[in-house]
């Protein structure tokens, strides 16, 4: 008998997948932001600077709502057998709203830390 995969958990991985890369990228672009503004002469070109900034943190907030968006989703489609699962049971039980809500707050925080810092000189 052959064991069928249950297409709810292949979503789930790849959804968690692209929040890693998600994560990667954002934490590459907020570098180069904190390393431009803090290391670069940004003089005049303040309002410019903005754009990645602002840039940023949208696609932290949008990429990362949507990853936790498509997990909770598929969490919802898993078959009958795979909600009888220890791993089931414990990813459906996680905080996605708060995950979601410090998401929002992550991306607001480093925003408003770099135009601190762009702004301050």
């Amino acid at each position: 008998m052959e064991r069928q995969t249950d297409p709810s958990l292949n979503g789930l991985f790849h959804a968690i997948f692209f929040q890693i890369a998600g994560i990667a990228i954002a934490l590459i672009a907020n570098s180069a932001n904190f390393a431009l503004i803090l290391f670069a002469d940004t003089d005049g070109y303040e309002i410019a600077l903005c754009v990645p900034i602002i840039a940023t943190a949208l696609f932290t907030f949008v990429w990362g709502d949507a990853t936790l968006q498509s997990q909770v989703a598929n969490i919802k489609d898993a078959t009958v057998e795979t909600k009888k699962t220890h791993a089931y049971k414990y990813i459906s039980t996680q905080p996605y709203n708060l995950l979601r809500l410090m998401n929002l707050i992550l991306a607001v925080a480093l925003a408003v830390s770099q135009f601190s810092i762009l702004f301050s000189g």
